[in-house]
């Protein structure tokens, strides 16, 4: 039997920790004395590194407890953990490959906007919860199309998303003239191939009302910049170009 420090000790979790392990229902001592000391053995030595491990693979409290409740569900949850640590995985890639392409620009003489880096970082981050609201407005192979795209393409199209924003910011400030103004937009509308585009327009088309989330597709201009963006590609004619 171990006490409660020696038991801390040998397996580098904290007494605050331990306890907090038994109010969860994770962990229950061998024995509590008449005093309430809290006592350990082998046995319990097993269920810690079960919880290490577990929470290593990034499960919750609440789903450990119930692991540890039904040995027969494991290889279950590991396969569905496993897709979940998949996903989490390619995330943090796209992630290092939005940072590594902000600083490749910044190197190349052009100041990459913070607003416009974290955003990009947010938009992988709420993928799922972005499909989800599409699939109010449009069809789930149309969904498929326009994320498999981003996927395949994801370095380039951001790099080109980043310069482009880039320009039109720079270009709200000191406008050039009509035919260098309409290469910048049309240069950050032809990210999305005009097919996709356009397939794109005409599901939001069948819809009377939508109801724009401006969380999950959040733009990294200005309520004045963007108004200004859409204002110039009306009068030079590219919206109408794009999704026709």
């Amino acid at each position: 039997m171990y006490s409660i420090g020696e038991f801390s000790k040998k397996t580098g979790i904290t007494i605050r920790t331990l306890r907090y392990y038994g109010e969860k229902g994770l962990l229950k001592p061998a024995r509590i004395s008449e005093g309430g000391q809290r006592y350990y053995n082998d046995a319990n030595i097993i269920t810690v590194q079960k919880i290490v491990t577990f929470k290593y693979l990034d499960y919750s409290l609440e789903e450990i407890k119930e692991l540890l409740k039904k040995d027969d569900s494991l290889l279950q949850s590991l396969e569905h953990q496993k897709l979940q640590l998949l996903k989490k995985k390619k995330q943090l890639e796209q992630m290092l490959a939005t940072i590594d392409t902000a600083i490749h620009i910044h190197q190349g003489n052009m100041a990459v906007d913070s607003t416009t880096l974290l955003l990009v970082i947010h938009s992988l981050l709420t993928e799922d919860a972005q499909k989800d609201y599409l699939r109010q407005y449009i069809s789930e192979p149309l969904i498929e199309r326009i994320y498999n795209f981003l996927d395949i393409n994801f370095i380039e199209i951001n790099r080109r998303y980043i310069e482009s924003l880039h320009e039109i910011k720079q270009a709200y400030q000191a406008p050039p003239e009509d035919t260098m103004l309409k290469e910048l937009i049309e240069r950050l509308f032809s990210i999305i191939p005009q097919e996709l585009t356009k397939s794109i327009a005409q599901e939001f088309e069948k819809h009377a009302t939508v109801d724009f989330d401006n969380w999950l597709f959040a733009i990294p201009l200005t309520s004045e910049e963007e108004n200004w963006l859409l204002e110039q590609a009306a009068r030079l004619n590219i919206l109408e170009e794009v999704i026709t």
